[in-house]
């Protein structure tokens, strides 16, 4: 027979049998352990605000023990990252962090207002990370599922003109 719970007893289950705190005290070690890169990536965007670059005053990085290595939230300046037990991502987690602040900045300045696909998207983020923080972002690994074209349009010399490019790209 099929018993329901109530809230607090579905709550309690989780606490007690689901979520452990512990699990994400080796993720919080190793993603404060280097911020400093975070840190000096926004300190280079600042700049971008001039074409509509959005930059929060803080960001909060969540994390999940399950769901894709890095995702955002565009309202709140969130980013939530998969961690293992162990500390270890599938990514080092300042590349991930870097990679899902410039996907805020770019929401609304550039990829609704210029309609990009999911795969443009992706290939225009990582372009920026690797050409424009490439010094910061050591080994950054691109996406296999983000657009090559777009990736090749982008570089720290011609980022400013971000807006501009993305228009001409789109119109062709």
């Amino acid at each position: 027979m099929l018993e329901s719970l109530d809230v607090e007893e579905a709550k309690g289950i989780f606490k007690k049998d689901v979520y452990d705190p512990n699990f994400f005290e080796n993720g919080l070690k190793t993603v404060n352990k280097d911020i400093e890169f975070v840190e000096k990536a926004i300190k280079k965007m600042e700049k971008w605000g001039n074409w509509g670059f959005k930059l929060f005053p803080k960001y909060e990085v969540k994390l999940t023990a399950y769901g894709p290595g890095g995702s955002y939230d565009f309202n709140h300046g969130n980013i939530i990252m998969k961690t293992k037990e162990s500390g270890t991502f599938g990514r080092a987690p300042y590349h991930t962090i870097v990679h899902e602040i410039i996907h805020i900045g770019i929401e609304e300045s550039i990829v609704k207002k210029f309609a990009l696909t999911h795969v443009e998207k992706e290939g225009l983020v990582d372009a920026i990370c690797v050409n424009c923080f490439g010094d910061l972002l050591i080994d950054y690994r691109v996406q296999d599922r983000g657009d090559k074209k777009v990736f090749h349009l982008v570089s720290k010399d011609n980022i400013m003109e971000l807006p501009k490019m993305i228009k001409e790209y789109k119109e062709k």
